[in-house]
């Protein structure tokens, strides 16, 4: 009887010292089940004031361009050529202008992190058209005294209601007016569109002031003044 607990207690303490000596050497498990895998960049949530992403990406531009008299009276600064300079969130600033019959408005859009000019938007009176979203219209561009160009708009968005109703065109292929002082806008006859003109005079200036604040570190907007908007 003495001899089975013997090697009973024997064999119990090579398991015990087998299974440590085991755990030991064995290979730590990783934590994760795809811990070597390459997380790439676009899978990522980025916020903050270089990130480049939107918290609410649905009212990216079309927010700001739910345009109204109280946003065209409050651009955040002015340049002495009227360039409106603004902001929607603490990624974006918009260029405006006012075209020159006061009831059409230009905007470019300018975007961390890169603070690239980009997305030359119009809006303009609906009038008596019948429209849809995603409509593309034909017309022709003329940048100063220079030749007209063919240009492509494309109807991103409808704005408004009641008579006050705006289309939001955006600019598909048009020629370059970075150093123009004036561009027109010309539709068919058809298309039922009154055309549009606009003094640009000082955009090159104002374009470059708007990417020496993309690139600061300037907090466009408080972080109070966030939460108040997204109640």
């Amino acid at each position: 009887m003495e001899e089975v607990i013997g090697f009973g207690l024997i064999a119990l303490m090579v398991i015990t010292v087998g299974l440590g000596i085991k755990r030991l050497f064995k290979p730590k498990k990783a934590l994760f089940e795809y811990e070597d895998e390459i997380i790439l960049d676009e899978k990522m949530l980025h916020y903050g004031p270089f990130s480049g992403s939107f918290m609410y990406p649905h009212r990216k531009f079309i927010l700001l361009l739910t345009v109204s008299s109280s946003f065209l009276s409050a651009d955040w600064t002015r340049t002495i050529d009227g360039w409106g300079i603004d902001s929607y969130s603490n990624e974006n600033l918009i260029l405006h202008k006012t075209g020159n019959d006061t009831s059409t408005n230009f905007y470019l859009e300018m975007a961390r992190p890169f603070c690239v000019t980009s997305d030359p938007t119009i809006t303009a009176p609906v009038g008596n058209t019948k429209y849809s979203e995603d409509d593309e219209i034909k017309a022709t561009m003329t940048v100063d005294r220079g030749k007209p160009k063919e240009i492509l708009l494309k109807i991103g968005n409808i704005l408004g209601e009641g008579p006050d109703i705006d289309y939001v065109f955006k600019l598909a292929y048009f020629p370059s007016f970075r150093n123009g002082k004036t561009f027109h806008i010309k539709f068919d006859n058809d298309t039922r569109l009154e055309d549009m003109s606009f003094t640009i005079e000082g955009l090159s200036n104002a374009m470059k002031q708007s990417e020496k604040m993309c690139m600061s570190t300037y907090d466009f907007y408080e972080e109070e003044m966030q939460e108040t908007n997204l109640i």
